[in-house]
């Protein structure tokens, strides 16, 4: 019989499925696995642990009763083999040698299909083999070579990313000095020429940033509201198998509405691999996961403690146990879309083997609930839905959002995972692809989260961001030459103007708007110059048309039900002063706390609520924007 691309023994799975009948597995279930086996292009056993009401542990005691072998469990970490090899692959671990108390080698073996066979045969050669093997599941042996192996995996974690590209210095030496000497220059002119010095300091900032507005116009001439892309007919044996990591810390409150999001994705469920990573000292997040029944695709990975406490090096510890050829980042709050997953790898099919990363918008679920909420959703319908697309139609540097990632895991592997030192590894590991020659680019079906409620929460996350992006530029910068080369002139170009427009913007905005009172009180008491006017007439052009851009492109690309007539036009002022206080506290840390992750708390979203819990405004005030998921 073939089921799937496996030739299966008929015999085997017959004796087999026969002893999981007798265990309780009923016989519709049976049926469906093999039907799944058929339809998913994978084997009987792979399906028969996602049945309802069957565990992995059924499955192998009863093949351990068909190969008439010892079930076990119970393997001490400290007596397994190590052949010395340590580019294990422990995703696919399915057998270890282990030295037993009495000295003799045992193998633990978690057999598929295509093995059972084979093993039969040698044991009907070799009865005695009987007393040295011992039959334990996958999840037993990955559990066990983890505890072998905890601390290089966690080396690994926070080294995966080569020292070039990490952030784990903040300046290097040939940096620091020219960053020195530039200060010097800047105080010398001040002292000797300070008006001069003032005036083409002005005029240098004000070009700069009106080239941050032309990205905005440009992108905004061609900005459009989110269509969704059409996903074209498919085989379910051809989709590979897919691996989704979520890292968690101190999210207790999200877990179920985080389960119940991901249970919603189109994908089959043995082909995806769905990792919930906590920190092992996390004890709340961790008991919240334990008290949920998970469904068994989903698997909690405990991240030991070991170099930076940081989301990329969470992700990198998971990465070493995902099976997936594809592999997601959500985030705790993230209610991804059901079809994201199928529009993802239908844009690896189509984008050839330099397609490295996809990503999908992100859409801001609670914008109702007060003016920094609406805020945080016009910003991110801005990149999300108008620059990033943009970027990505031109071939350009597409610096990536923290959620919603979809990358091609061999690319991913290829230019050292995230680095575990860098607190806004997304930008990082954008520029990093596109410096290895790789592309990214976007999707249509969104994945809706939740902005911060509190000034404060909101204040320590963007200080964290602007700290990344900081890190990132220096980081791309300690070989300026070869980032030239690597990107090309002009893709070089517009990402120093873009990443340097965020960072300048938000640092020199109040400065911005100080020089342009400045100017104003002086016309007040008397005429300005020619070259007063001049300045006068740069300012208020370049900061009208940095508002007006960063609106018309917010506005061309929200749906009408976040729009709803709200003044958003007059709240740009006020929410880029917030966002340069940020800025100044992102300087700080950098100097004084460079790898501090400022974690920020989320709460669940009331739509997994049960009603009887939730506010009677709860639809008003946390309606989704609907055209955008449905």
């Amino acid at each position: 019989m073939k089921v799937g691309s496996n030739l299966v023994d008929l015999e085997i799975c017959s004796a087999i499925s026969a002893r999981l009948k007798r265990c309780g597995m009923p016989q519709d279930r049976i049926e469906n696995a093999f039907s799944a086996a058929h339809l998913h292009g994978t084997g009987f056993f792979e399906e028969a642990v996602h049945q309802p009401g069957v565990t992995e542990r059924m499955v192998y005691e009863a093949i351990a009763d068909y190969l008439q072998l010892p079930y076990t469990e119970e393997i001490l970490p400290s007596r397994i083999f190590v052949s010395g090899d340590e580019n294990i692959c422990f995703a696919h671990i399915r057998q270890v040698m282990v030295i037993g108390r009495d000295g003799i080698s045992y193998l633990y073996i978690a057999p598929g299909e295509r093995r059972i066979a084979r093993l039969r045969e040698h044991l009907k050669a070799a009865p005695q083999l009987r007393e040295r093997i011992r039959i334990c599941t996958p999840s037993v042996l990955k559990s066990i070579l983890r505890q072998r192996h905890q601390r290089d995996l966690v080396m690994r974690a926070h080294a995966m990313t080569p020292q070039l590209f990490s952030a784990a210095r903040v300046l290097d030496t040939p940096q620091a000095f020219v960053i020195a000497m530039a200060v010097y220059a800047f105080l010398g002119c001040i002292v000797n020429w300070p008006m001069k010095t003032m005036l083409a300091l002005h005029v240098a900032m004000s070009l700069f940033f009106f080239g941050c507005v032309l990205i905005r116009l440009f992108a905004a001439a061609s900005g459009r509201r989110l269509q969704f892309t059409e996903i074209a007919p498919f085989k379910p044996r051809d989709l590979p198998v897919y691996s989704i990591l979520v890292p968690l810390y101190r999210e207790k409150d999200v877990v179920v509405q985080l389960i119940a999001a991901l249970n919603r994705l189109n994908w089959p469920r043995s082909k995806l691999d769905i990792k919930l990573v906590c920190e092992k000292d996390d004890y709340e997040t961790i008991a919240a996961i334990r008290c949920n029944t998970m469904p068994s695709n989903f698997e909690l990975v405990l991240v030991p403690p070991g170099g930076p406490r940081t989301k990329p090096k969470a992700l990198n510890y998971a990465l070493q146990f995902a099976r997936g050829e594809i592999v997601a980042v959500f985030d705790a709050e993230d209610r991804p879309h059901p079809d994201q997953l199928l529009e993802a790898w239908q844009a690896f099919r189509q984008g050839g083997s330099k397609l490295a990363c996809v990503q999908a918008p992100l859409i801001i679920g609670n914008f109702r609930r007060n003016l920094l909420t609406r805020m945080f959703a016009f910003e991110y319908a801005v990149l999300f839905r108008g620059l990033l697309p943009w970027l990505a139609r031109r071939g350009l540097v597409i610096p990536l959002g923290g959620t919603s990632n979809h990358f091609r895991r061999s690319c991913l592997e290829q230019v050292g995972g995230w680095d575990a030192y860098n607190v806004t590894e997304d930008a990082d590991l954008g520029m990093r692809l596109a410096r290895f020659g790789y592309r990214i680019d976007v999707i249509s079906r969104g994945t809706i989260e939740d902005a911060p409620e509190e000034h404060g929460v909101w204040h320590r996350q963007r200080t964290r961001w602007i700290k990344g992006w900081m890190q990132t530029w220096l980081v791309h910068g300690r070989q300026p030459m070869s980032t030239w080369r690597e990107l090309g002139w002009w893709r070089f170009v517009v990402s120093q103007i873009y990443t340097l427009g965020i960072i300048g913007s938000a640092l020199l905005h109040p400065l911005m708007l100080l020089m342009l009172a400045g100017l104003c009180l002086r016309m007040a008491f008397g005429p300005l110059t020619p070259q007063g006017l001049w300045l006068l007439a740069l300012d208020v052009i370049n900061i009208l048309m940095a508002y007006m851009s960063f609106h018309m492109l917010g506005a061309k690309t929200m749906e009408p039900t976040e729009l709803g007539g709200y003044a958003y036009f007059l709240a740009i002022p006020i929410y880029w002063v917030l966002i340069s206080l940020s800025a100044w506290r992102a300087v700080w840390q950098l100097v004084r706390q460079p790898h501090l992750w400022e974690k920020t708390p989320h709460q669940p979203n009331l739509f997994y609520i049960p009603l009887e819990d939730a506010s009677s405004e709860f639809d008003a005030r946390n309606a989704a924007p609907r055209p955008i998921m449905d």
